[in-house]
C-alpha cells in the first residue's frame, strides 16, 4: 500500500531520488524521503529506478566543496574535464549532453545545451539526487541517460540562519537565512568564491582562477487550505581562466607531444552569467482525490569570450493527479497523472526558436504491500525535428527476507543542438539529422545487511544509443556538415554501493562501477572509465566533538584522444587514485571548526589528455549554524 506522502512534498516539481545508501546509523527511524522520478512523486523504497541521494550531511562531514566533488565515483557517474571549470557529467556511459541537470526542479543549463560545473558550491544544498536510466517521459528531451537534481537548502520551523568562512588557496564565504511557519517557508543563501587555481597547461605558467558569486532563494505560501504557491530564483555570475590548445590542423602540425599540447595562456578567460527561476499554484479538491498545478520555469545563461553565446528556455506545465480510488492523493494506491507541457529554447545567434508541446501520462500503482509499478508514456511534437514517442516503467518488489528487487527500462530522446541543425549558419544546414535515441535497461537487488547495519545494491544496466549525431566535415567559420551515425552505440556495465555503519560511531560506504562503453564500429568511447572505484569512512571520535572522514577515488580504463597527433588517435590515460581527507570539530553547539586535504597524496594524474589537474590543497574554515 502506498505510504503517506506530504502534501509539502507533492507540490515539489524536482526530479528527486534517495535509498539506503545516504542513510546513517544515528538514524532508526525516518518518514519516507520523497521522489519524483515521475510525473508524480514516488516515495523512496517503492522506486524502481535506481537511484542514489547525497545528503547535506554527508556533504558537511565529507568536506565537499562543491558539487562536483560530491558528485565524483558515484555509482555510474563520471565526472571529467579539461579544468574544474568546464566538469561533464556522464551517466552510464552516456554523453554529457545525455545528462540532464537540474536545480530545485528547474533547468540549470538553457537553450539546448549541457550544464557543465563550474564549481557550483555546496554550502546552500540540501541533498543531491542521481537517476539513473532514460528519463524523458517526465523531463521530455536531454534526459536520456539519467537526471541530476540538486535542492537547495529548505526551512525548518522558526528562523534558521548560519554563515561559513573557508582560506586555502584562495577564500569562500557563504550565509543563509530560513523561516518556516504551518503555512509557509522561506529561504535564502548567498555565496562568494574566489580560487587561486592551478596552471591548467602544467608548465608552471600563471595560474588559471575562478571567482564565483551566486544568490538562491525559493519559499512556498499555503493561500488557503487546499491552494499553494511557490517560487524559485536562483543567480550566479562567475569569472574563469583558462589555456588554450596547439590542436593538429590541416594548416599547423600540432604539438611535438603531450606536453606542449595545453599552452599556458594569461589572457584567455571566460565571463558567464546564469538566471533561473521558477513560480507555481497548486490546488486541491475539497476531498482531495485530484491536484492541479500550474507551472512556468524560465532559464537564462550567458557566455562572453571568444565563443559568446545568450540563450534561453521557457516551459509551462499543467499537471493533474487523479486518485483512481477515491483515496486522498497522497495515500491513493491507483494514482493517475497527466502533464501538458510547452517548451521554447532561444538562442540570440540562430533566427529561429525551437518549440516543443508534450502530453504525458502516467500511471502508478500499489498492487500488495509488496509490489509497487510506474509506467509512464509521452509524446513530443517539435517543430524543427520528427516527433517523438518516450516511454518508462519501473517497479519495486519486497521479498519475505527482507531483500527488494528492482528494475526499469525506457526510451529516451535527445534533439539535435542548434550548432549541428545549421552547421554554425543561419539556415538549417543539416536539416536532414534525426533526434538521438537512447533505449535503456536495468535489474538490480538491494540486501539489508543486518550484522554490519547496513545494506547492499547490485544493479546490471545496458543501454543501446541509435542515430547518435557526429561530425562530418568542414572547417570553421565555412558550414559544418553533421550526420547520423549508423549503427548502435552499445553501453553495459554494474554498479554496487555498500553502507554500513558497524558502530555508532563509524561509517563506511563504498561504490564500483565497470562500464564497457563502446560505438557503433566497436571502438571504447572516450572519457568513460572501464572501472571506478570508490571508498568513504567517517568515524566520529569518542569526544563526540569531533569527527574525522576521507574518501579514495580509483579510476582505470580512461581513453582520449591526442588532438595534436594527426587522426586524432585514441589511447589509454594512465589509471590514477586520489584520496581526499576532511576533519570539523564542534566548538559549541552552534559553531564547527572545519578543516581539509584534497588530493592528499599530490596524485599527478590527467582526465584529459594534456591537461593538468590540481595537486594536494589545504583548506581551514569556520561554520556557524543556529
Amino acid at each position: 500500500m502506498n505510504k503517506a506522502i506530504p502534501l509539502t512534498a507533492l507540490a515539489l516539481a524536482a526530479g528527486v531520488s534517495t535509498n539506503a545508501y545516504a542513510q546513517t546509523s544515528q538514524t532508526t527511524e525516518l518518514e519516507p524521503i520523497i521522489v519524483s522520478g515521475g510525473i508524480s512523486p514516488v516515495t523512496a523504497d517503492e522506486f524502481g529506478r535506481s537511484n542514489t541521494v547525497i545528503t547535506r550531511r554527508q556533504i558537511e562531514d565529507s568536506g565537499y566543496a562543491t558539487v562536483q566533488q560530491a558528485l565524483e565515483a558515484q555509482p555510474g557517474v563520471s565526472i571529467n574535464g579539461t579544468g574544474p571549470n568546464d566538469r561533464q557529467i556522464r551517466i552510464r556511459g552516456g554523453e554529457g549532453n545525455h545528462t540532464l541537470v537540474l536545480i530545485d526542479g528547474v533547468r540549470a543549463a538553457s537553450g539546448d545545451n549541457e550544464f557543465f560545473l563550474r564549481g557550483l558550491d555546496t554550502s546552500y544544498i540540501e541533498r543531491i539526487e542521481i537517476l539513473r536510466g532514460p528519463q524523458s517521459v517526465p523531463y521530455g528531451t536531454d534526459a536520456a541517460t539519467g537526471v541530476i537534481n540538486i535542492i537547495t537548502r529548505e526551512a525548518g520551523d522558526g528562523v534558521g540562519f548560519g554563515a561559513s568562512a573557508e582560506f586555502g588557496e584562495g577564500d569562500r564565504q557563504s550565509a543563509y537565512i530560513t523561516r518556516g511557519t504551518d503555512n509557509s517557508e522561506l529561504s535564502l543563501s548567498v555565496s562568494n568564491l574566489n580560487d587561486e587555481g592551478y596552471d591548467f597547461s602544467g608548465s608552471g605558467g600563471e595560474k588559471d582562477g575562478t571567482r564565483w558569486k551566486s544568490l538562491n532563494t525559493k519559499g512556498s505560501v499555503d493561500l488557503t487550505a487546499r491552494t499553494t504557491a511557490g517560487f524559485s530564483f536562483r543567480f550566479a555570475d562567475a569569472r574563469y581562466e583558462f589555456d588554450n590548445t596547439d590542436d593538429y590542423s590541416d594548416f599547423a602540425p600540432g604539438a611535438d607531444n603531450v606536453d606542449g599540447y595545453v599552452v599556458d595562456d594569461p589572457d584567455k578567460e571566460r565571463d558567464l552569467t546564469e538566471r533561473a527561476g521558477s513560480v507555481y499554484l497548486q490546488h486541491r479538491t475539497p476531498d482531495e482525490t485530484v491536484s492541479h498545478r500550474l507551472r512556468f520555469d524560465r532559464t537564462a545563461n550567458q557566455t562572453d569570450n571568444d565563443f559568446a553565446s545568450d540563450t534561453t528556455t521557457e516551459v509551462g506545465q499543467y499537471r493533474v493527479q487523479v486518485a483512481l480510488d477515491q483515496a486522498r492523493i497522497e495515500s491513493s494506491d491507483q494514482l493517475l497523472s497527466l502533464l501538458l507541457e510547452r517548451r521554447v529554447d532561444g538562442d540570440e545567434s540562430e533566427t529561429k526558436d525551437r518549440e516543443n508541446d508534450s502530453f504525458g501520462l502516467e500511471y502508478q500503482t500499489w498492487l500488495s504491500d509488496a509490489l509497487s509499478v510506474q509506467a509512464g508514456l509521452r509524446y513530443d511534437d517539435n517543430n524543427l525535428f520528427e516527433d517523438a514517442t518516450t516511454w518508462n516503467i519501473a517497479g519495486s518488489y519486497f521479498l519475505d527476507n527482507g531483500l527488494r528487487l528492482h528494475a526499469s527500462g525506457g526510451r529516451a530522446v535527445v534533439n539535435p543542438s542548434f550548432f549541428e541543425f545549421t552547421g554554425g549558419t543561419d539556415e538549417a544546414y543539416n536539416s536532414d539529422l534525426e533526434a538521438e535515441k537512447n533505449l535503456g535497461f536495468d535489474v538490480g537487488l538491494e540486501a539489508p545487511l543486518p550484522g554490519i547495519n547496513g545494506s547492499a545494491d547490485i544493479t546490471v544496466f545496458r543501454d543501446v544509443l541509435e542515430d547518435e549525431i557526429v561530425f562530418k566535415s568542414g572547417t570553421f567559420p565555412d558550414p559544418l556538415e553533421y550526420g547520423n551515425r549508423d549503427g548502435e552505440s552499445d553501453r553495459r556495465g554494474v554498479e554496487l554501493t555498500v553502507s554500513a555503519s558497524p558502530t555508532q560511531s563509524l561509517n563506511l560506504q563504498g561504490s564500483y562501477t565497470y562500464l564497457d562503453a563502446t560505438d557503433s564500429d566497436d571502438e571504447t568511447v572516450t572519457r568513460r572509465p572501464r572501472n571506478e572505484l570508490g571508498a568513504r569512512a567517517e568515524w566520529r571520535l569518542p569526544n563526540a566533538a569531533t569527527t574525522l572522514s576521507g574518501d579514495v577515488r580509483y579510476v582505470e580504463g580512461l581513453f582520449g584522444k591526442e588532438f595534436w597527433n594527426e587522426g586524432y588517435p585514441q589511447t589509454e590515460l594512465p589509471d590514477f587514485t586520489v584520496v581526499n581527507l576532511a576533519a570539523q570539530h564542534a566548538l559549541t553547539e552552534h559553531v564547527d571548526l572545519t578543516a581539509r586535504v584534497t588530493n592528499a597524496l599530490d596524485e599527478d594524474y590527467q582526465e584529459v589528455w594534456g591537461f593538468a589537474t590540481r595537486g594536494r590543497a589545504a583548506f581551514v574554515g569556520i561554520r556557524t549554524s543556529w
